[in-house]
């Protein structure tokens, strides 16, 4: 049996009621991860945080001129700290899920290790291991009080 005609009508109706509230998912996303970067620059557990939203990111000028008003929902960050307690971090996190993906409507966060190869194609302030965090529609203030928790257990 042939699904193919049966598939594509219904993977365009899905996309078209998708796309009525993209710009609010957006907005939402866009917001969600300027917050939580700035919070999580301001601690001094964090080794860095990669997000164009932030002025110290090398490349925010060239991303208020391209992607203004928000700059995406996915961030990048390290932490001051050892393979262990990069693991620990992530096993503690209640709100946040764990797995290897992008583009959800709730956050996701995985650890690429030092010992990971990919991360030798990032700038080097990566290659000590980061987390890669798609951030959701959640509350940003559950977000950070999951991430706060997580950090002080």
């Amino acid at each position: 049996m042939n699904l193919g005609g049966v598939i594509s009508p219904f993977n365009a109706w899905l996309i078209m009621r998708g796309s009525v509230t993209l710009s609010l998912r957006m907005r939402q996303h866009n917001e969600n991860a300027q917050k939580i970067a700035e919070y999580l620059e301001s601690l001094p557990i964090v080794r860095f945080v990669s997000y164009p939203g932030l002025k110290s990111h090398r490349g925010h000028a060239v991303a208020v001129s391209q992607m203004s008003p928000g700059f995406g929902g996915v961030l990048a960050f390290g932490l001051n700290a050892d393979h262990d307690a990069h693991n620990r971090f992530v096993s503690r996190l209640r709100v946040i899920t764990s797995a290897v993906s992008l583009g959800h409507d709730e956050s996701l966060i995985v650890f690429l290790g030092e010992k990971d190869e990919r991360q030798y194609l990032y700038p080097p302030e990566f290659h000590g291991g980061f987390f890669r965090f798609s951030v959701g529609l959640e509350d940003a203030e559950d977000l950070i009080a999951d991430i706060d928790q997580a950090l002080k257990q």
